[in-house]
């Protein structure tokens, strides 16, 4: 009699290990805090330090620009950067790059004009009290990715935070003047809320 109970437990465990298994779900718990917002300094590219100044001013406002031309995934950016500093010198009589802050293709984020000094433009709006972010390239013709996007996004909540910007005081340059800048697949994210939304909530509470 036992050898039979013994037998017919044995034939249930095998019958059950053999039997399909309830799907074994992975729960990944989501990130709750991003690595910390890395920019490159202007010391790291090679910047030049500053000849003259002008007048300082206040952070008030984030203001959205593109670089206005094409801008290829083999362009050497640090050549950029220099060659755009030379030139908004020697050319424009600017005391500096335009931008506060530049972002390349691969998302990436520079240092640029230090941030107490008013940017420069070549429209006519008034750029005191404004953070100067530029996208690198021309969003015209070029994609935003999704880590430029992410990137940008970052970049502006820290500022924000920093400066204590309110959302609706960050706009894109043709917000403020007649100009394509930041090009139509950029300004699109300002448009349907999108970028604010994602601004928002990197945004410290």
């Amino acid at each position: 009699m036992t050898q039979r109970i013994l037998h017919f437990a044995m034939v249930i465990t095998l019958l059950w290990s053999c039997a399909p298994q309830a799907e074994t779900k992975i729960t990944v718990a989501p990130q709750q805090t991003l690595p910390p917002l890395e920019i490159r300094t202007r010391a790291d590219w090679g910047w030049v330090p500053l000849t003259d100044t002008i007048p300082t001013h206040e952070i008030k406002y984030i203001t959205i620009h593109h670089g206005g031309e094409d801008f290829p995934e083999d362009k050497d950016v640090i050549k950029y950067l220099i060659g755009l500093q030379a030139w908004s010198r020697s050319d424009k009589n600017w005391i500096d790059n335009p931008y506060h802050y530049m972002i390349d293709l691969k998302g990436n984020i520079y240092e640029a004009r230090p941030i107490e000094y008013p940017g420069d433009t070549n429209t006519d709006y008034d750029v005191r009290g404004h953070a100067l972010i530029c996208v690198m390239g021309n969003y015209e013709n070029q994609i935003l990715s999704e880590t430029q996007f992410e990137q940008l996004a970052r970049l502006t909540a820290y500022l924000a935070d920093k400066y204590s910007v309110s959302n609706d005081l960050i706009k894109s340059h043709k917000d403020y003047t007649e100009t394509l800048c930041p090009g139509a697949d950029l300004y699109r994210y300002l448009e349907d809320g999108s970028l604010l939304k994602r601004v928002a909530e990197l945004r410290k509470p």
